[in-house]
């Protein structure tokens, strides 16, 4: 029962992890070259395997700072099975890498403000956080709600709160200006890139494009089931918080692949993390590791085999079929 490896932490979940994250990408690669010689692409495989692992150990190092948090690893099970969702491998591109890290450490920046003592040091740097991904695309600036939120929940008035937020969001333009003087202007391409908005055009999508338009979906539906009850669904208030950034991050980037906001970075930087961890705290919901293992099964198998029928390495017409 593989789902009994990642209830808790250990040798034997991170082994089975990498094997999932290797044959997942592997699986990938292979479907996409279509038949091609894989060792042409080491780099790229390497790169999404090395990818993959960073992103997972950033997460349970983050987890592992909530109070009270019983650490699981079942996490390490849903961020492989996800990957198997995306219309494509990940493009290793520096940008979307970047940001992609910066929205994770936002989320445990958001808590902080929260939950700890110190909360002009959290409030400083999720506001650093986001002043740095607006460099390279505007549209992410919709995440200063979310210290606005926290000012509007608390009444804050505190001239040290507001001096946290608003001074990043000065000076981290001016250094990025300042920086474009000597700078390549490869990389000054990169700084405020030009906005392009085209609607999705629903009739263009490709199967693999629809599977994850529904997922994302489902993500939703998932976030919307466990939101009535508010923070008494969870074992401590800062799983709540974080469960909230999530909410905010997956329908931001819902609204980012409908739109279809063009600036150079896939989309699936935005939207793979919040996919996966809303499938995450969907399977820790099912208390049954029989059920558990049951959805697992149905779940990765069923990718595995509509991924081989998309590509058309193999058939589902029944045999008595003309």
């Amino acid at each position: 029962m593989i789902v009994k490896i990642f209830k808790t932490i250990g040798p034997r979940t991170y082994i089975t992890s990498i094997f999932l994250i290797v044959f997942v990408v592997l699986f990938s690669f292979a479907l996409e070259s279509r038949g091609a010689f894989l060792l042409k692409q080491w780099h790229s495989i390497l790169g999404n395997i090395l990818l993959m692992v960073a992103l997972i150990s950033l997460i349970t190092f983050l987890e592992i700072q909530f109070k009270g948090r019983k650490l699981d690893g079942i996490h390490l099970i849903a961020f492989p099975t996800i990957f198997l969702f995306l219309p494509s491998v990940f493009e290793l591109k520096t940008i979307p890498v970047l940001q992609i890290i910066l929205l994770i450490l936002g989320q445990n920046f958001f808590v902080k403000i929260l939950h700890s003592k110190n909360q002009e040091k959290g409030m400083l740097d999720l506001s650093l956080t986001i002043s740095i991904i607006v460099q390279f695309n505007i549209v992410f600036a919709i995440f200063y709600l979310l210290p606005l939120f926290i000012f509007l929940m608390r009444g804050i008035k505190d001239a040290r709160f507001i001096l946290a937020l608003i001074l990043p969001a000065l000076i981290i333009p001016f250094t990025f200006n300042s920086l474009s003087v000597i700078l390549p202007s490869e990389f000054v391409a990169l700084i405020n890139p030009p906005i392009q908005i085209n609607p999705l055009k629903f009739h263009l999508l490709s199967n693999g494009d629809w599977v994850w338009l529904t997922t994302l979906l489902v993500s939703v539906l998932v976030c919307l089931l466990q939101l009535p009850g508010g923070y008494r669904k969870f074992s401590n208030p800062e799983l709540f918080s974080g469960f909230l950034y999530m909410t905010f991050w997956l329908l931001f980037s819902i609204a980012f692949v409908l739109l279809d906001i063009q600036t150079g970075a896939e989309f699936w930087a935005i939207s793979f993390i919040p996919a996966a961890y809303f499938f995450s705290g969907f399977l820790k919901k099912i208390k049954s590791d029989f059920l558990k293992n049951i959805l697992f099964t149905v779940v990765f198998l069923g990718i595995v085999l509509f991924k081989l029928h998309d590509y058309g390495i193999i058939s589902l017409e029944l045999p008595f079929e003309n």
